[in-house]
C-alpha cells in the first residue's frame, strides 16, 4: 500500500455512500484524526474542500443519471440528499450551467467531475527533521495582509519584498523573523487567511499578536525557499499527520526564518493512534 492509502479509502467510502448519508465521523475514523484536522488535510492535499468535493461528485453523477434514465427530478433530488427539487435544481445549474429539465436537449453540455485517486509521488520517502515542543503563550509584533487561501503562496513572498522595500527599521531583517498564517473562522471550509510578518520586537506600523500556549510539531527546512516550504507542508499533511497520533489545533501556524534555515511550527493536540 502507498502513503495515500488512507485518502484512497476515504474516496472509496464517499463513492459507496454518494446516495446515502456520508458520515464525517466515519471518515475521521479512516484517517484517525478529528473533524478539524480532516478538513484541513483534505483541503490542503486536493485544493478543494471536502464539502465541495462531495457536492460536485453528487451533481456529476446526477447529470449522468438524467441522461441515461427516465428518473424524475423530484426523485433524483431526494436520492442525492437535497431537501427539495428547487434546491437541487439551483445547485445543478450552478455546477452544470443548465437546469435539470434541459439536460436531454442535445445542444447542452454537462460537466464531469470524476472521483479523485491518489498515487505515490517522489516525496513519499523524504526524511523529516522534527521535534515536539511545548510553549507558553507567544507574543509577536506583526503587520498583516488578508488573502484567499489559494493565493497565499504568491501573496506571502510579495508581501515580504514589499515590507523590506518600505520599512525604515532595517534592523528587523537582521534578526530572526516570523511568518504567521492565521486562518479565518469559516470552519470547516476556510476561504481566507491573514498572513503576518512578525518580530519579537516592535517595528513600524506593527500590532501585537498573541498566540495561546500550545504543543507544537516543529519541522526543520534547511532550504529556505518558498518551494521547499511548500513541499514540506504538503508532505506533512499527506504522510505525517494521518500516522502521527496528532490532530491540528485551530490556532495560527508559525514559520521561523533563521539566517541558515527555516522552521515550520504546526500547532497540535494528541489523540488515540489508529493502525
Amino acid at each position: 500500500m502507498n502513503n495515500f492509502d488512507k485518502l484512497n479509502e476515504v474516496i472509496k467510502y464517499i463513492e459507496i455512500n454518494l446516495t446515502d448519508k456520508i458520515s464525517i465521523e466515519k471518515i475521521c475514523q479512516i484517517l484517525c484524526v478529528n473533524e478539524y484536522t480532516l478538513y484541513r488535510i483534505f483541503n490542503f492535499i486536493t485544493g478543494i474542500s471536502l464539502t465541495e468535493y462531495v457536492r460536485n461528485r453528487k451533481l456529476s453523477m446526477a447529470g449522468l443519471e438524467l441522461i441515461n434514465s427516465n428518473i424524475k427530478i423530484i426523485d433524483l433530488s431526494l436520492k442525492y440528499g437535497y431537501d427539495s427539487p428547487i434546491s437541487f435544481s439551483r445547485a445543478f445549474k450552478r455546477f452544470h450551467g443548465i437546469k435539470p429539465s434541459e439536460v436531454k436537449q442535445n445542444s447542452n453540455y454537462l460537466k464531469n467531475f470524476p472521483p479523485f485517486t491518489f498515487a505515490n509521488d517522489v516525496l513519499n520517502n523524504i526524511q523529516l527533521d522534527f521535534r515536539i515542543q511545548k510553549e507558553n503563550e507567544l507574543n509577536f509584533y506583526t503587520i498583516s495582509k488578508k488573502c484567499n487561501l489559494q493565493d497565499i503562496k504568491v501573496v506571502a513572498p510579495s508581501f515580504w519584498k514589499e515590507l523590506e522595500a518600505s520599512n525604515n527599521d532595517t534592523e528587523l531583517f537582521h534578526d530572526t523573523t516570523f511568518g504567521i498564517i492565521e486562518y479565518d473562522e469559516l470552519f470547516p471550509n476556510p476561504k481566507t487567511a491573514n498572513y503576518h510578518i512578525a518580530s519579537k520586537k516592535h517595528f513600524n506600523n506593527s500590532s501585537k499578536l498573541v498566540i495561546p500556549a500550545s504543543t507544537w510539531a516543529v519541522f526543520q527546512v534547511k532550504d529556505i525557499s518558498g518551494e521547499a516550504m511548500s513541499c514540506l507542508s504538503f508532505y506533512v499533511y499527506k504522510n505525517w499527520i494521518p500516522y502521527s497520533g496528532y490532530n491540528i489545533r485551530n490556532i495560527p501556524e508559525i514559520e521561523i526564518y533563521y539566517k541558515d534555515h527555516t522552521e515550520w511550527w504546526l500547532p497540535i493536540s494528541s489523540h488515540t493512534i489508529c493502525f
